[in-house]
């Protein structure tokens, strides 16, 4: 797995939660969780022109993400890192990460003196519906070319409904050497349920 990392022909995606991969992940991987809406963003983001290694819980939740990439034409899948990133940490290998943050963390951010770019990556419908004053809506596809408008030298903080999309805009961005990164952990759902905004009716749908 590792000697096959320095192919430029190969991509790597870690299909675990957004909690496992914010806290440890190999650098450049692209992140859709499978228990989120895996199958759409897998054939709506992944790369076609490259051979794809897969980082997941187990061999059999690997087995699971090939199934489903299959089915939506994803079909360059050619293997999967055996003992995943528990025996990828033991072997000393690099690793990458970003802070995942809770709604509580982002409000005190607003209110506060914290310099930084809050992007909200749901659907525009999403965002018209309710969402944070000041955020930025790019939706989480578009954050592939997108992200040329944005300054990599700012922290920039994600947000979509539940922290998924928002992981996987943290791992697009991170491919594209942003250093400060975070995702909010529960998305506009928990920020609302923690009340420092109405719910979102879209969200919710």
């Amino acid at each position: 797995f590792e000697e096959r990392l320095n192919d430029p022909n190969i991509a790597v995606l870690d299909t675990r939660s957004y909690h496992a991969f914010a806290a440890q992940h190999i650098a450049g991987a692209w992140h859709l969780d499978l228990n989120g809406n895996f199958p759409t963003f897998a054939g709506w983001v992944l790369p076609t022109d490259k051979d794809i290694l897969l980082v997941a819980d187990d061999y059999k939740k690997a087995l699971e993400a090939l199934t489903w990439a299959q089915r939506v034409g994803v079909d360059r899948i050619v293997g999967c890192l055996d003992g995943g990133m528990a025996d990828w940490a033991m072997k000393g290998l690099e690793t990458s990460r970003f802070k995942l943050i809770s709604a509580g963390d982002l409000h005190d951010m607003i209110a506060g003196y914290t310099d930084f770019v809050l992007i909200d990556v749901r659907a525009p419908l999403e965002y018209e519906d309710n969402h944070i004053k000041g955020a930025i809506n790019i939706p989480v596809a578009e954050l592939r070319t997108r992200h040329a408008e944005l300054d990599k030298e700012e922290t920039t903080v994600l947000i979509c409904s539940s922290g998924n999309r928002s992981s996987l805009g943290a791992s697009i961005l991170k491919q594209h050497g942003f250093k400060d990164v975070c995702n909010v952990a529960g998305g506009m759902t928990g920020y609302s349920k923690a009340g420092y905004t109405r719910e979102c009716r879209a969200c919710v749908n």
